[in-house]
């Protein structure tokens, strides 16, 4: 009578390994899948991104950049019906860091908070201190920085926000990265690596440019063709 319990108990351990042995070699199977034309790739990635006029925005600076004193920014922008933007950022101003600078493009100004949950304050003409509309613009944006990238290399895949993408090394023009963001005044080509999804349209997952040696700009990208609706703070 306890024949089966036994075998059953004997047999257990033996289909999990089983299992597992196929899950691994399945995965395996995906991992060294031959990766795609990185030309190729850039190209069909930035047809789709020249036409998009919305997304979320993770920015990150890495080392220090004085011509952009930012160490990090997260935000929802648009340029349709309008150029419009919010969210917060992590600011160098005088040599301090402010943290959590909440802001907003609208209407064409720039309002921002500068402590924590204070008062939004109109600083003028966005445009005077970063043209926002520039990364989704489709002539100068990111769409025009994964044309201008040169001598591209598939270096492998990996996982950005939760889905899987190809990695792909190259260099950027002075000029690409001069439209995308004016005040850094780059003289030279510049370092760049993009990550791009397989699958679908093949949307932009980040973009990472190292302007001058050891200091990145990193822009992860979610959240493609999402309404963004931006009010108009109260001053």
């Amino acid at each position: 009578m306890q024949t089966r319990p036994r075998a059953v108990r004997v047999l257990l351990p033996v289909l999990a390994a089983i299992m597992a042995l196929a899950f691994v070699g399945c995965s395996s199977k995906a991992d060294d899948a031959p990766l795609p034309d990185a030309a190729t790739l850039l190209t069909e990635s930035a047809a789709t991104t020249r036409s998009q006029q919305s997304v979320h925005l993770e920015l990150t600076v890495g080392g220090e950049i004085k011509e952009l004193p930012i160490a990090s920014l997260s935000g929802d922008l648009t340029n349709a019906p309008a150029v419009a933007a919010q969210g917060s950022a992590d600011l160098i101003f005088l040599g301090q860091k402010l943290t959590d600078v909440g802001f907003v493009v609208v209407d064409g100004d720039l309002y921002g908070a500068i402590t924590k949950g204070g008062n939004m304050q109109n600083f003028g003409p966005a445009a005077d201190i970063y043209d926002i509309s520039a990364i989704l613009n489709p002539d100068n944006g990111l769409a025009n920085v994964l044309s201008s990238i040169t001598d591209p290399k598939a270096e492998g895949r990996e996982a950005i926000g939760g889905s899987d993408a190809v990695k792909i090394t190259g260099t950027v023009s002075a000029e690409a990265i001069n439209k995308i963001a004016p005040q850094l005044n780059a003289t030279a080509p510049a370092p760049a690596t993009a990550w791009i999804r397989e699958d679908g349209d093949h949307q932009l997952a980040q973009v990472m440019i190292e302007p001058s040696a050891g200091n990145t700009i990193t822009m992860t990208l979610s959240d493609w063709g999402k309404e963004v609706t931006v009010t108009k703070p109260a001053t």
